[in-house]
Order: structure tokens, then C-alpha cells, then sequence
């Protein structure tokens, strides 16, 4: 009797001492991970993941690697994946970044999990089965299409009246204003006269603007000089009046300038 009491004493200690090597085990702090997601071109690009048949995306803060808390669940190409011991399985993933940083990634509550908000609140609008167009829902029938009965074609309806526009009014502008659409009559406005007329300094005097461009004729100019660029002509016979090409590098139209 003693023999078997003593050694069903050994198989309860030995029991207890399993555990609690297995507990010790259990708990030993997640090791940090060696590769970090920060170079990864679809953590770059804010792109979802595909992990574990359902797709999450990045949402929340950027929180630190929770050593006590964090266990490697897999990886998504080259990057490992965590999870946190204390949250809802498969709803929020943790994406390692540098300086001990992870930046979560949560999957959409659709489906089974519409109308569930699991171990934290969801960082996205919780969509309802019914909100879910892929879902094959009873739908009231369309109105009916066709030929109507007793036609021989489709009875075509007439567009609702419109009313009409109303007419632009004219805004501040420099050239010409249309008047009332009823009058043909257009009127421009009116040209610059005294301090506020156009002038063009050439040869030591102010020369100011003294009536409509003409065409340029080499046999009726004489080239005297340039202003600013802009050949500056005399006609011939004609002393007093200068005119200056409304062109740079052409001889096309002239506009005429005579000395106060």
C-alpha cells in the first residue's frame, strides 16, 4: 500500500510539473520580427491584403509589438503576420513595421459578421446582408416592357417642356458688347482720349496714337528706327507721322503716331 501510494504521489507531482513547464512555455514573449512591411510596395500604396481567404485593410493607429500579447499567425509574402492574443480571431491582423511599430489591419464585418462589432468597435461601416449587392435577395418585379397590347410598336411619350433660359446678361468687358438680342446694332467702346490715350515713346518725343493700322507698302515706307523690338517706318512724303508694326518681326499692318 505504501509502495502505491507512493508512487501515485510521484504521477501527481509529475502532472503538476508538466503544466507548469507548459504554462512556463506558453508564455514566453513573442520574439520581435526580423522583416518589416515599410519597403513593401502594397503597404506603400494603402492597397488591401489578402490573408487567410478574406481581405483586410489598413485601419486604426500605428501602435507599438506587443511582446506579451502578439503571436506570429503566418506571413503575406516575405512580411510576417500577427495577431493579439486578446482580441477576436481573424478580425484585426498586425503588419510588423520598423522600430518595433505594427500597423493594424482590419477586415470588413460583412456576411456572417454584419451586425457584429467582436472584441473592438469596427473601424468601418458595418454592412447588413441586405446591403449586399452580390446577394441573391427577393426583389419586387420591374415595370412591364415590351409592345403594349393591340400596337405595333412603342408608344413614344413626349419630353416634359422645358422652360426656357434665361438670356446672359453682358459682363464689364474692354471689346464689343452685343446689346439687346432684339437690335442688330453693335457698339464698341469708345476710344481712349486724353491722358488715357496710347503712346509710344521713340527718338527723345511722345508720339501718340493718331488713327486706324493700314497695310505696310516698301514702296511707300521708309524704314528710321525700332521701338522695343518693333520697326518704326515714315511714309514717304508725309513728315510728322510715324508708324509703328503691330507685328514683331513682320511687315503686315501699321498703326499711325504723330508727335504733340
Amino acid at each position: 500500500m505504501r509502495k502505491l501510494a507512493r508512487h501515485a504521489a510521484v504521477l501527481v507531482l509529475t502532472a503538476a510539473l508538466g503544466s507548469t513547464v507548459r504554462a512556463q512555455i506558453s508564455l514566453q514573449p513573442t520574439p520581435p520580427p526580423s522583416v518589416t512591411a515599410e519597403n513593401e510596395s502594397w503597404y506603400q500604396n494603402g492597397t488591401a491584403i489578402q490573408y487567410g481567404g478574406n481581405l483586410y485593410y489598413p485601419a486604426g493607429a500605428i501602435t507599438h509589438f506587443l511582446r506579451n500579447e502578439m503571436v506570429r499567425t503566418g506571413t503575406y509574402g516575405n512580411v510576417p503576420i500577427y495577431i493579439r492574443t486578446t482580441q477576436e480571431p481573424g478580425s484585426i491582423i498586425y503588419v510588423p513595421l520598423a522600430g518595433g511599430l505594427v500597423r493594424p489591419y482590419e477586415r470588413p464585418r460583412t456576411g456572417d459578421l454584419a451586425g457584429t462589432v467582436g472584441s473592438t468597435a469596427p473601424s468601418f461601416v458595418v454592412s447588413l446582408p441586405s446591403e449586399n449587392p452580390s446577394m441573391d435577395l427577393l426583389k419586387a418585379p420591374s415595370p412591364p416592357t415590351g409592345v403594349p397590347v393591340g400596337t405595333t410598336g412603342f408608344i413614344p411619350t413626349e419630353p416634359a417642356a422645358e422652360p426656357p433660359a434665361p438670356a446672359p446678361e453682358p459682363v464689364g468687358t474692354t471689346g464689343p458688347v452685343m446689346l439687346s438680342p432684339a437690335r442688330t446694332r453693335i457698339q464698341t467702346v469708345q476710344r481712349p482720349v486724353g491722358l488715357n490715350t496710347v503712346f509710344v515713346d521713340f527718338q527723345g518725343a511722345r508720339w501718340f496714337s493718331a488713327g486706324p493700322a493700314i497695310e505696310y507698302s516698301p514702296d511707300r515706307f521708309t524704314p528710321i528706327g525700332e521701338h522695343l523690338g518693333f520697326p518704326v517706318y515714315q511714309l514717304k512724303g508725309e513728315p510728322g507721322v510715324v508708324y509703328l508694326a503691330l507685328l514683331q518681326g513682320t511687315t503686315g499692318l501699321v498703326a499711325p503716331y504723330k508727335s504733340r
